[in-house]
Formats: C-alpha cells, structure tokens, sequence
C-alpha cells in the first residue's frame, strides 16, 4: 500500500525542489552543455524548456507565497526574497549585463528556493501557534 503523502506545505515542498534543480542546473551549466546532448538531455538548455521552468518556478512560488501571507504568517520576508530571485534572473537575461548569466540565475533558484523555505517555516510556526491557543 502507497505511504499517504503529506500534503502540508507541499507547494513549498514542490517550489524548493524546482528552484534548487534550477539553481543546479544553473550553476553547472557550463560543464553540462557539452556533456547533456551527449545522454539525450540537451533540450534541458534549450530556451524553450528554461522559460518553462522560470515561468513554472515564479508562478509556483508566487501562488505559494501569497497563501502562506494571507492565510498564517503576514510576513512580507518570503515575498522579498521571491522579489530578488525575480530580479537575478530578470538581470541574466538581459544582453548588457556584464556578469555571467549561470551566476545569476543560480543565484535566483536560490533565492526562490529560500523563499519557499522561509515561507514553510513561517506557516508551521504559525499552524502550531493557532492549534496552540485553539483559533
């Protein structure tokens, strides 16, 4: 019989792993743009498949960001943290920036990732707070 999943957090969960993959991918990309096509995983640098992934990975940690505020924590740290990642990779992709793109955006997988992080455990807390005091 399947284990029951446990669905607390679990787009947090979910976000973190995207962003940190993201991040990796990111960080290695430039050792594994030779090898990838190599085992059949060159679509993983096509711009297409990138896009996807930001957009997935913003919109993810949007979603979960926004509930996380509304219904436990009201804390603005996690969104700031959204807003940063955002911002590198937003940097990387632009042609004039004189720093390296994979630096960027491992930089914005990790702070997505972060985010998703800190949200978490804002909304634990808070979960515990609430059944504490019964409200």
């Amino acid at each position: 019989m399947l284990a029951r999943i446990n669905k607390k957090n679990i787009l947090d969960k979910i976000g973190m792993a995207i962003s940190s993959a993201c991040a990796v991918h990111c960080a290695m990309a430039p050792i594994l743009i030779t090898v990838a096509p190599l085992i059949g995983l060159g679509f993983i640098f096509e711009e297409k498949f990138e896009t996807t992934i930001i957009l997935v990975s913003l919109g993810l940690a949007f979603l979960s960001l926004v509930w996380g505020f509304y219904k436990d924590h009201r804390k603005f740290e996690p969104l700031y943290l959204l807003l940063l990642g955002a911002c590198f990779i937003y940097l990387s992709r632009l042609e004039s920036i004189a720093l390296p793109e994979p630096l960027l955006m491992a930089l914005g997988g990790l702070s997505i990732a972060a985010s998703h992080f800190i949200n978490m455990k804002l909304c634990n807390h808070c979960n515990t707070c609430h059944d504490d005091h019964g409200h």
